[in-house]
């Protein structure tokens, strides 16, 4: 039953053979024992892939919530694997029973551990729209430009689009859809930046800043937090931005386990604003 699982969820044999541990034969011939008691083919070639039939379409509806339920009855705990977005991470409070991480770059990186069941949940912005995941607003953020305190061209309160183009600026290695995130969250598309290097979340992102003359976007959350340990100074954005919309995704056969429903329900009283 889990081997037939994992070969729906991943379409693949070889995929399937990593996430079980077990070699690419040991997967086929299991799916061949299984489709001798069915009298059906469940898999079918697709160029380099495989694609379900209809026969293994209906089978795994009845199976991978059942497969999750005995799972869920065998665990006497549930110790779950949440990537959370660094920028709001602080604002989750210890649980034994979470273990926090900050999301990979690459989003479908993040998505295929989702969908192999290396990570049970994330907390993060996401431009996917993948039919097999549930992905619910939970919480919205603003982006704010940081510089550090005493910034020699910076005195003002307030930073104009000339000035914001002309400094340097820090950015984030992380892509969504091939684009930087600042620039999912402009109005207008952005003109070319000086860069002066790469970072890979906003917690390098602030302590970079404060130790140079260059600038850095993260979310006000973020910034209203560490502004005063790191001796940063906050500006509104000079162009008009959209609020950076947080999505918690996780696998659809999840939705009815009752432990990963009071862990999102415990994560979204927590993360939930009026924003």
């Amino acid at each position: 039953m889990r081997t037939f699982v994992t070969v729906f969820q991943q379409n693949s044999f070889t995929r399937a053979a990593e996430v079980l541990d077990v070699s690419q034969p040991a997967v086929s011939m299991s799916i061949r024992r299984l489709e001798a008691q069915v009298g059906a083919t469940l898999f079918v070639k697709n160029g380099r892939s495989i694609a379900p039939t209809a026969k293994a379409v209906e089978l795994a509806e009845k199976l991978q919530q059942g497969l999750q339920l005995i799972e869920s009855a065998l665990s006497s705990e549930n110790r779950f694997k949440v990537y959370c977005v660094e920028g709001i991470s602080h604002l989750l409070k210890h649980d034994d029973n979470i273990t926090f991480k900050v999301p990979p770059l690459d989003q479908n990186a993040l998505l295929d551990q989702l969908r192999s069941q290396q990570i049970d949940l994330a907390i993060d912005t996401t431009t996917n729209k993948d039919s097999a995941f549930q992905i619910d607003l939970i919480r919205k953020e603003q982006i704010v430009l940081i510089a550090r305190e005493g910034h020699p061209r910076l005195t003002n309160d307030t930073i104009t689009e000339e000035e914001f183009y002309r400094e340097s600026h820090v950015v984030y290695k992380t892509t969504r859809d091939g684009r930087q995130l600042l620039e999912l969250f402009t109005a207008a598309p952005l003109k070319e930046l000086i860069e002066s290097r790469e970072v890979y979340n906003q917690a390098s992102m602030a302590m970079n800043v404060s130790d140079s003359d260059d600038v850095g976007v993260v979310f006000r959350t973020f910034a209203e937090k560490w502004a005063p340990k790191l001796k940063l100074k906050l500006f509104e954005m000079p162009m008009e931005c959209i609020t950076v919309p947080i999505h918690m995704i996780y696998h659809r056969r999840l939705e009815h386990d009752e432990a990963h429903k009071k862990m999102r329900k415990q994560i979204k009283k927590v993360l939930k604003n009026k924003a």
